[in-house]
């Protein structure tokens, strides 16, 4: 019973780790590298098309979203995505001045249109 168990821990280690090998290489570049995950922080304000809270455009977009309401939730927001490596674009004046103050780099979208097409360089 022993020798079954060890082999079936060894078959179950084997998919894991090629389930790990397979999932990291789904995410990476063709040279090998990580792709580039990208986050848009959004004032709410310029998020909003008409009564809806958030523009159609960006729901359907394959990027994190944040729409900060205030000074203090837009540098929170850029310093989360940065610690966590992505491809920051910021769009509105809570976001801009955000990305200055904290020294975050930051591509910067004058508008939706913008920040979407960025999301797919």
């Amino acid at each position: 019973m022993l020798i079954r168990m060890t082999g079936l821990g060894t078959l179950v280690a084997l998919l894991v780790a090629g389930a790990v090998a397979i999932g990291g290489a789904l995410g990476a570049d063709s040279d090998g590298t990580k792709a580039a995950r990208t986050a848009l922080v959004i004032d709410a304000a310029a998020a909003r098309d008409g009564r809806d809270l958030v523009d159609k455009r960006l729901r359907a977009l394959d990027a994190e979203l944040r729409l900060p309401r205030t000074p203090t939730e837009a540098r929170t927001n850029l310093r989360y995505f940065d610690a966590q490596d992505y491809r920051l674009v910021v769009t509105g004046p809570l976001a801009a001045a955000a990305g200055d103050t904290t020294g975050i780099p930051a591509a910067r979208a004058p508008d939706i249109r913008g920040a979407v097409a960025a999301v797919g360089r």
